[in-house]
């Protein structure tokens, strides 16, 4: 090949280049960190390899770890600053610090904060961004989950439109900018509630890539619908690597392929990150590791269908306390057995209980308790949750749940997950039959631990 001209030697190179030059847009994406801050340090050499490299996080990226909620999420806004991401979409826990720290990180993020279908008054994040990418342009949508309009309070301040709506809207105004690749990235899985992902996609054909979150699903890449589905898992513990090349001469995309790459064990750290990290560190560990109480037993999270575990009748009498009810309620998912030390620390007891969610009450009557009791021990039976009561007293029969000697009507405190999340109760909130009480289930906890295991 020395002796071709030189002017066809060029011609050769530019025309038989490997992907990764002028005619492929490499995309990095992750999703639901949940706060795990160090995890996400770990990706950092994937993350910083091409330059060029659009980074999108889908979501959930604050809530889940104490260091993150000592911070009110800051450290993962710092962490996405300095590894360069260009796009955000929260997700649903993302809400759950409240709007003021959403809002604030949305700002302090130096990428683009996406939500095509949410705003707040005074705050309107953008639906879609173009990029340009390697001389081609890339339109990035940003949704949040689905289901948000069912897991905020109705005073939140939160407004929500249809998903299906908010695309439709946004459309006409993206396909004007005669985008290469149009991607959607959104806080929601293959089977979101708006209908199965293939169906929603089969309503917008021009949608080419879809980059999804929420149900913590590994999805290393396929077609669904027309477009390419990627899932890049959860807890950072890898990146959805997605390379979209285009035809050389008509700049059209020709295919998408995509990959979850993982951190290798003996990996560099990465001493920019890392420098990010530390002073955070150093303010959350005293609180961390702050002893609350020491108990006669280790704490642990219930198996399925464990409704006497000590979680359990701790957790109910600690919210029974805490609103001053006649009865409460506490409810934990079921999740695989996890267990702390007798010695109960913030960050133990965070582990056992991660959300942010606030105390209420409800007034039942007597039949409407007995409701309550068939949908709970219906969800008890499927292994989705485990629940005790305090100030009631609540006994089985098979699989009937009932509650001998309850009042006429009485007054039951929960957690607003529980408000929201039941079908009888979420009535409640609709009329706005509840009145919250500005403490927190973790915190009723604690206080609960302090007192009794002294």
């Amino acid at each position: 090949m020395k002796h071709l001209p030189l002017a066809l030697l060029l011609l050769l190179l530019v025309r038989f280049t490997p992907a990764g030059f002028a005619s492929e847009v490499e995309i990095l994406c992750t999703t639901d960190i949940h706060g795990r801050a160090e995890a996400l340090i770990r990706l950092a050499p994937i993350l910083r390899k091409n330059p060029d490299a659009l980074r999108i996080d889908c979501g959930d990226t604050m809530q889940g770890t104490l260091l993150s909620r000592h911070s009110d999420g800051q450290i993962m806004t710092a962490l996405l600053n300095e590894l360069r991401y260009d796009v955000w979409i929260p997700g649903n826990h993302d809400f759950e610090f409240g709007p003021e720290a959403l809002i604030r990180a949305a700002r302090e993020f130096r990428g683009k904060t996406l939500g095509a279908e949410f705003q707040r008054t005074g705050f309107k994040p953008s639906a879609w961004v173009l990029f340009e990418r390697n001389g081609h342009r890339v339109a990035v949508i940003g949704m949040t989950d689905p289901k948000m309009p069912n897991r905020l309070l109705p005073d939140s301040g939160w407004t929500f439109q249809a998903n299906r709506d908010a695309l439709r809207e946004i459309m006409p105004e993206l396909l004007a900018a005669k985008p290469d690749l149009i991607v959607l990235a959104w806080h929601a899985g293959l089977y979101t509630p708006p209908g199965t992902m293939f169906r929603f996609l089969a309503e917008f054909p021009e949608i080419d890539l879809v980059l999804a979150g929420h149900s913590h699903e590994e999805k290393r890449g396929f077609r669904v619908a027309g477009a390419w589905f990627v899932q890049a898992g959860r807890y950072a513990q890898c990146v959805a690597r997605i390379r979209a090349r285009f035809d050389d001469d008509t700049g059209e995309l020709e295919r998408i392929t995509s990959e979850l790459l993982r951190p290798e064990e003996d990996s560099p750290g990465d001493a920019e990150a890392e420098q990010v990290l530390r002073p955070f560190l150093e303010r959350y560990k005293p609180y961390a590791e702050t002893v609350i109480a020491t108990t006669k037993e280790p704490l642990r999270l219930p198996e399925k269908r464990e409704n006497t575990a000590p979680i359990c009748r701790i957790g109910a009498e600690a919210v029974h306390r805490a609103a001053g009810s006649d009865a409460a309620l506490f409810s934990v998912s079921a999740l695989p057995q996890f267990e702390i030390p007798c010695t109960v620390t913030n960050e133990g007891l965070f582990t056992l209980l991660p959300y942010e969610n606030e105390l209420c009450t409800v007034e039942l009557t007597r039949e409407e308790l007995a409701e309550l009791l068939t949908w709970l021990g219906a969800a008890n039976r499927r292994g989705r949750s485990v629940f005790a009561f305090s100030g009631l007293n609540v006994v089985q029969n098979g699989k009937r749940w009932s509650a001998p000697g309850a009042p006429e009507r009485l007054t039951l405190a929960l957690s607003t997950y529980s408000l929201t999340s039941t079908p009888l109760l979420r009535e409640k909130l609709d009329s706005g039959a509840y009145k919250l009480t500005g403490i927190t289930e973790r915190d009723a906890v604690a206080a609960y631990l302090k007192r009794r295991f002294r």
